[in-house]
């Protein structure tokens, strides 16, 4: 099926030096690129698990024209390339421990992670609408920028999860037979 084709690509790509390239690519985005963009000290919205419309419109109001701007091209640029850098972390990590424990289930569990490239890219455009509107307000666009980022997070934390415990079955199974 068409799904097992980036499954095998993954496959093939999954090595420790490859995952430790896309981790510090993953601390590059938060550390250098985003700063770059200058949108100042304010914690951005995506790194909430949700917001109302109110706090939307209070931070957009805090970044000013200039600042709105920066982060309408941050959200188009860096931020659409940053989930599938991590994302693609998470995702050779889950293919190196779930390779040898679970071949078969591998091939999906390791494309899980790009689920949250979906909620991630659809919250980042959901923004982009909302601060290309204000001082309009745009309330309902709001709700569904608040949905995504909420499943964005969600999704993230049941990719760490999936990983931890793989680790840990892969750790027991280790033990196991020695």
């Amino acid at each position: 099926p068409l799904i097992q084709q980036p499954a095998r690509l993954i496959e093939r790509s999954a090595s420790i030096p490859v995952l430790v390239l896309l981790a510090l690519l993953s601390i590059l985005f938060p550390a250098v690129l985003f700063p770059a963009h200058g949108i100042g000290d304010i914690k951005p919205l995506d790194l909430h698990f949700s917001y109302s419309p109110d706090q939307v419109y209070e931070y957009l109001a805090a970044l000013g024209a200039k600042g709105r701007g920066d982060y309408t091209r941050m959200l188009l640029t860096s931020d659409l390339a940053f989930p599938i850098v991590y994302s693609m972390a998470l995702s050779v990590a889950l293919m190196i421990v779930l390779r040898k424990l679970l071949p078969l289930a591998s091939v999906y569990l390791c494309l899980f992670p790009f689920m949250i490239v979906i909620a991630d890219w659809f919250e980042n455009l959901s923004l982009v609408m909302v601060t290309r509107k204000f001082p309009e307000q745009a309330d309902v666009i709001v709700s569904y920028a608040s949905l995504f980022t909420s499943l964005k997070w969600t999704l993230i934390v049941l990719t760490v999860l999936i990983l931890l415990t793989s680790v840990a079955f892969w750790v027991a199974k280790c033990i196991r037979d020695k």
